[in-house]
C-alpha cells in the first residue's frame, strides 16, 4: 500500500516539474480558474506493471526457493534409501553366514551322533564276538535245526530284530548267524524260504564291516567270507551300513538296527 502511495506521489510530482504525457483535458479557462483534470490510465497502467513485475519476481524467488528445498529432500531421500540398502545388504550377509554356521553345525552334530552310533555298534559286536568264542558245538543237534544240503541251520520266519539281537539268539541256541558257503548252499537255502515269499522278506547273515569299514567279514571267525553274492547295486559301502542281509538271493549292505528275520548255523568243532 505504502509502494503505490509513493508510486502516485512520484508521478504527481513528475507532472508538476515536467508535464505528463497525457491528454490536458483542461477547458480554456482563466490561469487563476484553472482545473487540470489528467488521465490516469497510463499512471494505472504503469503502476500495475511495476507491482505484477515485483509480484513475478517475488513468486519466482519462492519458486527457486522451493525447488532448491525439494532437492535438498530428494537428495537426503536418496541418502536414507542408500543406508537403508546398505544396512538391509549388510543384514542378509550376517544372515547367510550365521545361517552357514548352523548347517556347519548341524553337520557336525550328525558326524558326531554317527560316531557315536559306530562306537555303541562296534562295542555290541566286540562283546557278542567274544561270546561267539564261548559257543561250544553241541554233541546232539538241537530240535529247531534242520539239516539243508550237508549242514544244520534254524530259520527264523516270524520274528524279526536287528542285527545284534539276532547274533545273540543264535548263539543263545548253539550256534551262529548263518555264513553261506558257495552258491550251491544259497540255492538250498533259497528252496526252504519258498513258503515264505523269500523275495518279500530280508535275512541276517552273518557278515559285517563294523570292526573296518568296507572290509566284510564274519563276526563268528572274523575272517573274510568264503561267498559272496551282492546285490548290483551294493555294497553301497555308507558308514552307517555295515551289516549284510539276504534278499531275494541277493546280499545288501543295510543299517545293522534294521528289523529282519535271520538264519543261524549250528556251531561245530
Amino acid at each position: 500500500m505504502f509502494q503505490h502511495a509513493n508510486y502516485i506521489l512520484h508521478v504527481f510530482m513528475a507532472c508538476g516539474l515536467y508535464g505528463v504525457r497525457a491528454k490536458d483535458v483542461c477547458p480554456q479557462m482563466s490561469t487563476d480558474k484553472e482545473v487540470c483534470l489528467v488521465e490516469l490510465a497510463p499512471v494505472l497502467k504503469y503502476i500495475s506493471h511495476n507491482h505484477k513485475s515485483h509480484w513475478n519476481s517475488a513468486n519466482e524467488v519462492q519458486v527457486n526457493e522451493t525447488r532448491k528445498q525439494l532437492a535438498k529432500i530428494e537428495g537426503q531421500e536418496k541418502e536414507a534409501n542408500d543406508k537403508l540398502k546398505g544396512i538391509h545388504d549388510n543384514v542378509d550377509s550376517e544372515f547367510n553366514a550365521l545361517s552357514a554356521k548352523i548347517k556347519n553345525v548341524k553337520n557336525i552334530q550328525r558326524h558326531l551322533a554317527s560316531l557315536e552310533l559306530q562306537l555303541q555298534e562296534t562295542k555290541k559286536a566286540l562283546n557278542l564276538s567274544v561270546e561267539a568264542k564261548k559257543v561250544v558245538p553241541k554233541t546232539e543237534i538241537p530240535s529247531q535245526f534242520q539239516k539243508i544240503g550237508w549242514r544244520h541251520f534254524f530259520i527264523e520266519k516270524k520274528h524279526k530284530v536287528d542285527w545284534f539281537k539276532a547274533t545273540s539268539l543264535c548263539q543263545e541256541i548253539g550256534g551262529h548267524l548263518v555264513t553261506i558257503q558257495n552258491e550251491d548252499e544259497l540255492d538250498a537255502i533259497r528252496t526252504e524260504l519258498k513258503d515264505i515269499n523269500e523275495g518279500s522278506h530280508d535275512f541276517w547273515l552273518d557278515i559285517n564291516d563294523i570292526a573296518k569299514w568296507g572290509e566284510f567279514v564274519s563276526l563268528a571267525t572274523g575272517m573274510n567270507p568264503p561267498f559272496f553274492k551282492w546285490h548290483k547295486l551294493r555294497p553301497q559301502v555308507q558308514i552307517h551300513q555295515r551289516c549284510v542281509h539276504l534278499r531275494g538271493g541277493e546280499m545288501m549292505d543295510g543299517k545293522c538296527s534294521e528289523q529282519f528275520l535271520f538264519i543261524c548255523q549250528l556251531a561245530v568243532n
